[in-house]
């Protein structure tokens, strides 16, 4: 697949003048979530990204057209977005024909979510712990920071040539075979987890959901290691980061009425268990 040239020539004279800064030993806040880290691609070009991405992922991966069981999905994630520092950008959410236990976020605003994620979440506030997490990578735009670190020159390279499609193929395959940009850092994990209590929260949902949803997960790792064996390889998961997000949780003031269970949830689980 070729990259368009238009984004080509943009991303190349951004990347220079972002590399020439970097060079000279300052830092560019990539979001006003993570302040501080460096990022090479702008917003725009990162949700032009993900339109390439979602385009050829498509061809790469089953993806779920049931379309009752996708509404529900996409309302679960808006309503998930609408709290965030993102709510004003398109945000896309998949379903994946997959029984791997897993979820991942695309740079620009697209997170996929496999079915086998949907059986194991024994209610709406599981699921949507799973889905405020992947939301969260994509607003402190951790996928592009990665990209930063593992590609920058190359990607300033292949920009600058505009005929070189091997980085994008790459990305592409990365995020097709491992389910993620990158496997993420210990603290770009914890931001996203803090991040996703806030915004369950803040959406309605218990956020003690994301904390069951990461017990269960750690007890199937012990029982069928194999249905849990892509969720890990992205995620680290660690009693410890469960403690935090435990903390996290108790932190926030007590308030009525948070969802944890849904009856609709229950309908709509029983589409990919059956």
């Amino acid at each position: 697949m070729r990259l368009r040239k238009p984004f080509l020539n943009r991303f190349a004279l951004s990347l220079l003048a972002l590399v020439l800064v970097v060079g000279l030993g300052a830092g560019c806040a990539s979001s006003g979530v993570n302040q501080g880290d460096v990022n090479l691609i702008s917003i725009d070009e990162e949700w032009q990204l993900g339109q390439q991405l979602e385009s050829d992922l498509a061809q790469k991966l089953d993806i779920n057209h049931d379309r009752a069981l996708n509404a529900y999905v996409s309302a679960l994630g808006q309503r998930l977005v609408r709290q965030t520092a993102m709510a004003d950008r398109p945000w896309t959410f998949h379903v994946v024909n997959d029984p791997q236990v897993n979820a991942f976020d695309v740079p620009g605003g697209h997170v996929y979510v496999n079915t086998g994620l949907i059986a194991t979440a024994g209610d709406v506030a599981e699921l949507a712990g799973v889905m405020a997490h992947e939301v969260s990578h994509g607003v402190a735009r951790h996928g592009t920071e990665q990209l930063t670190r593992v590609y920058g020159l190359n990607l300033l390279a292949s920009a600058l040539l505009g005929d070189d499609p091997s980085t994008y193929q790459k990305i592409l395959a990365q995020v097709a075979g491992g389910g993620a940009v990158a496997h993420y850092a210990r603290d770009a994990e914890r931001e996203a987890d803090q991040l996703g209590v806030r915004t369950m929260y803040d959406a309605g949902y218990d956020p003690q959901g994301m904390v069951e949803i990461f017990e269960a997960l750690l007890d199937q790792r012990q029982r069928r290691p194999s249905a849990v064996e892509q969720f890990f390889s992205s995620h680290p998961l660690t009693e410890e980061r469960i403690q935090d997000v435990r903390a996290a949780v108790r932190q926030l003031p007590a308030k009525r009425g948070l969802i944890s269970h849904d009856s609709d949830y229950q309908a709509v689980r029983r589409r990919v268990t059956r």
